[in-house]
């Protein structure tokens, strides 16, 4: 379970630093500021943020609450992102990461015990 956490974390972290990249620097990130379209520069940061959450849990990746504290973060971003996609039903890709993520998070977040024992 360690290596799955370990694979959700790695990730989270770069599909959510490519949507920030790509949301801050696009058409409609910083270049539209002050325009009323900058919803996508809003986005960009949440995105880093939320990859920032990864990042932030390396180091306490042995201790339950912090892994709790991630998995539960990630499986709330993740599921509420896939819902999103799939109302919209036009980013087909971003569903089934998003969809595949929610996924490992949930069981991680189930089996929690194991990705921090000793054993």
């Amino acid at each position: 379970m360690r290596h799955v956490f370990t694979a959700l974390l790695v990730l989270s972290c770069l599909t959510e630093l490519m949507a920030a990249a790509t949301l801050i620097g696009g058409p409609d990130g910083l270049a539209a500021a002050g325009r009323g379209g900058q919803w996508s520069m809003h986005y960009g940061f949440a995105a880093l943020a939320i990859a920032s959450l990864s990042i932030w849990a390396w180091p306490q990746r042995q201790v339950l609450a912090a892994v709790t504290l991630a998995l539960g973060v990630l499986a709330t971003f993740h599921i509420g992102l896939a819902i999103s996609l799939a109302a919209a039903g036009d980013q087909q890709a971003g569903l089934v990461i998003h969809s595949v993520l929610a996924v490992l998070a949930v069981l991680l977040l189930t089996q929690r015990g194991k990705i921090v024992s000793t054993t």
